[in-house]
């Protein structure tokens, strides 16, 4: 079997695991990934700093700098979360906003808004639930 062959693409994989068609989900303007999700606290408590990894970067005196669009931070409604501003992810680093809505998606975590307005979208699978 040639590596072609063995490669699958998302939409056959999907198919596969029961997914049907997965929706296309996107996120613009400045937003707060909570560290909750259906109100449990998502663990482990470290994620935000692990998130915000994919886009920093080290300065010239070895320390590392979070991008300014993808920010860990401990907020009392929140608890740990991460303040991002998707539409600047977007535009400096595309593949990082790919991957940040895949980690909200693939964990259901809950958005909301700087001014605290939950942010609803729909995950779809073999559940059918609804973040």
């Amino acid at each position: 079997m040639s590596d072609a062959e063995a490669e699958m693409d998302v939409s056959q994989l999907n198919e596969v695991l029961g997914y049907g068609a997965m929706k296309r989900i996107e996120f613009s303007g400045k937003k707060i990934i909570s560290g909750y999700r259906v109100g449990q606290k998502f663990r482990p408590s470290a994620w935000p700093e692990m998130l915000s990894d994919m886009a920093a970067e080290y300065n010239e005196l070895h320390h590392l700098v979070y991008a300014a669009y993808l920010q860990p931070a401990y907020l009392e409604d929140y608890g740990h979360c991460v303040e991002v501003d998707f539409d600047a992810m977007c535009k400096d680093r595309d593949y990082v906003y790919e991957q940040v809505v895949e980690f909200i998606v693939s964990n259901r975590l809950e958005v909301f808004t700087i001014d605290g307005e939950r942010v609803y979208y729909e995950v779809e699978g073999p559940s059918g639930a609804a973040a």
